[in-house]
């Protein structure tokens, strides 16, 4: 009995043992398969043919530059005393026939927009939320003196819209895409457009073997 058991230990200890390596041989092939680095956001990179960050990121900057560059914004200051124009940001369409979320766009865009300082900006997105609680706090919840007081939001004079399109050709293993940005600024109480720009990104790709 003595001898079975003693054997059994040592099956168990030979067990366990090469488990052991079989399981550190896997992490280690698993380790060597998996390979990842930190990139820089800001840099640019092309690895695919669809719209991408940079893409987003190059457009709002030359698009914000341009548009604060233009006459429309000395007129405005110079007939208000030299207050800075109020300007709500409605989210940029998709007009391509990729799936793209604008979103990033039109957050890149409102970004560029507030750090420049010269415009002041509106919350557009926000403003239901803000509604809904000024509502809750004049209802008695809150005491009277400590409750947001409604009517005291600023209106805004200037709305940016914009469009995103996309326009691709192949041929023979060679693609290009042109990806272009209109965006359009309207006063609001005359419907006048004030300003409005195109911006274009081409990118050519080589595909060799098979066809897009």
């Amino acid at each position: 009995m003595m001898l079975l058991t003693k054997k059994n230990n040592q099956i168990r200890k030979a067990f366990l043992s090469g488990s052991l390596i079989i399981c550190t041989f896997g992490m280690t092939q698993c380790a060597k398969d998996f390979e990842g680095e930190y990139s820089d956001p800001n840099k640019v990179e092309v690895i695919s043919d669809r719209w991408n960050e940079t893409d987003a990121r190059k457009t709002a900057e030359a698009m914000v530059k341009g548009m604060l560059s233009k006459d429309w914004l000395s007129d405005y200051r110079a007939g208000h005393q030299g207050k800075k124009p109020i300007v709500i940001v409605d989210e940029v369409e998709n007009r391509t026939d990729e799936h793209i979320d604008t979103r990033a766009l039109t957050e890149f865009i409102r970004d560029e927009l507030i750090n420049s300082r010269k415009v002041r900006f509106l919350n557009k997105k926000a403003r239901e939320k803000i509604l809904k609680e000024i509502k809750y706090q004049q209802s008695g919840a809150v005491a009277q003196q400590k409750a947001v007081k409604s009517g005291r939001q600023l209106g805004a004079q200037f709305m940016l819209s914009g469009a995103l399109s996309s326009n691709v050709q192949t041929q023979k293993g060679l693609k290009t895409v042109t990806y272009q940005t209109n965006l359009t600024l309207t006063n609001f109480e005359s419907a006048e457009i004030e300003w409005s720009e195109k911006y274009r990104i081409k990118k050519r790709f080589k595909q060799s073997g098979s066809s897009w």
